[in-house]
């Protein structure tokens, strides 16, 4: 449910209200309340807040301080920083942040925007129940001179409820999770809006794309245009969890192993290519996309346990190269639901992949000198992460 917070969509006069309100003409809201995750052994909070400039001149959003409890803020954000978290309205569809023609941080008149916001707390810092922004603006006044405004919003209610912990959907050595957390350099799925029947929705907000390295270091060995050179390409994906599949789709044909977006005729009914969900309960709902055709094992309704066997690896749908992209939504629905946290049981760190370019270009990763691996245990994994699953 979007939670609606109106810092003034009109100018009142202050004398008029008992408490200390700001009449400054902006519209903050935020999406779906964030849930805090564990990832590299520190807590997570993923969010966006939604703003809209109802002033007739343009304004500049200076700085957002974000607090807990205590005074001291727990996360300061200004300058070019907010460029790369700020998104305009006219570009969230399409898929990406500003393309730097402009700042991302000045909203003209009646122009909104969408700020992503990944907050890391420290070591040993409890996550707040609540979060409280202070927003900064500048603008110029009627005298030419600037104009300096702070609007603090209502506070931003943290889901305490503890994340679903599943099982690995696949097994072995070698998985990458691309795509996953990061800090902004892969904003692939975090910023992956659409827009479904009147309203946007962030399904893959905790999604992850995983491919499998081979041997050799490699993603594939040979021609990069055969699906079988792909050493994930065909391994069996499982169930993380008991449930029972809620939704389904087969018979979708396979794209020619590594691929281009051009070359790909893509529609709401065949972007997740072949898949199937599974209905874990208490409004959790795990999808499994770009299977290989012919290869589910399940049937609509069937309740299955965790570590069952369901499908194969494809690349059917909006997929550029064979891979498993998995995710937990609020609803049974593969676009129009929300995106929302979960940790895996366990797994073994070998490292991370620093360019990923280099796999794309067929080169091969291997782990850095002296890096032994490392297990974690009920957390999410990071963009680029080699994993072993059990």
């Amino acid at each position: 449910m979007i939670e609606r917070i109106v810092s003034a969509a009109l100018l009142l006069p202050l004398c008029c209200v008992a408490q200390i309100h700001s009449s400054f003409p902006v519209d903050i809201f935020v999406g779906p309340a964030p849930q805090p995750v564990v990832a590299e052994g520190r807590a997570r909070l993923a969010y966006e807040l939604h703003i809209t400039n109802f002033a007739p001149f343009s304004i500049e959003l200076t700085g957002i301080d974000v607090r807990g409890q205590a005074e001291t803020p727990l996360a300061s954000y200004h300058g070019e920083v907010l460029d790369k978290m700020m998104v305009p309205a006219e570009k969230v569809v399409v898929g990406g942040p500003a393309d730097g023609a402009a700042k991302a941080r000045v909203l003209g008149e009646g122009h909104s925007a969408v700020i992503f916001f990944d907050l890391t707390l420290d070591a040993g810092v409890p996550t707040p129940a609540a979060l409280r922004h202070r927003f900064s603006f500048s603008f110029t006044g009627n005298n030419g001179g600037a104009v300096e405004r702070a609007v603090d919003i209502p506070v931003v209610s943290v889901l305490q409820e503890p994340d679903a912990v599943l099982r690995p959907p696949l097994r072995g050595a070698r998985w990458v999770a691309f795509n996953a957390f990061s800090n902004g350099a892969s904003p692939d799925h975090r910023r992956a809006v659409n827009a479904i029947d009147g309203r946007v929705y962030i399904a893959q907000r905790f999604a992850i794309d995983w491919m499998r390295l081979g041997p050799d270091g490699r993603l594939f060995h040979g021609d990069s245009k055969s699906n079988v050179n792909f050493y994930g390409y065909g391994v069996e994906v499982f169930a993380v969890a008991d449930g029972q599949v809620a939704d389904l789709k087969d018979g979708l044909p396979d794209n020619v192993g590594d691929n281009e977006r051009s070359k790909r005729v893509v529609t709401l009914d065949n972007v997740v290519g072949n898949y199937l969900t599974l209905d874990l309960g208490h409004g959790r709902f795990v999808l499994y996309a770009h299977l290989q055709s012919g290869s589910l094992k399940v049937k609509l309704g069937d309740k299955v346990k965790a570590g069952e066997a369901l499908a194969r690896l494809g690349n059917s749908g909006n997929s550029d190269a064979p891979h498993l992209h998995i995710q937990m939504t609020d609803t049974n629905s593969p676009m129009a639901a929300e995106g929302i946290p979960y940790e895996l049981e366990t797994f073994s760190q070998l490292g991370v992949i620093d360019d990923s370019a280099v796999l794309d270009a067929g080169q091969p990763w291997q782990p850095k000198p002296n890096e032994k691996p490392v297990v974690h245990r009920g957390e999410f994994p990071i963009d680029k992460s080699v994993l072993t699953f059990p």
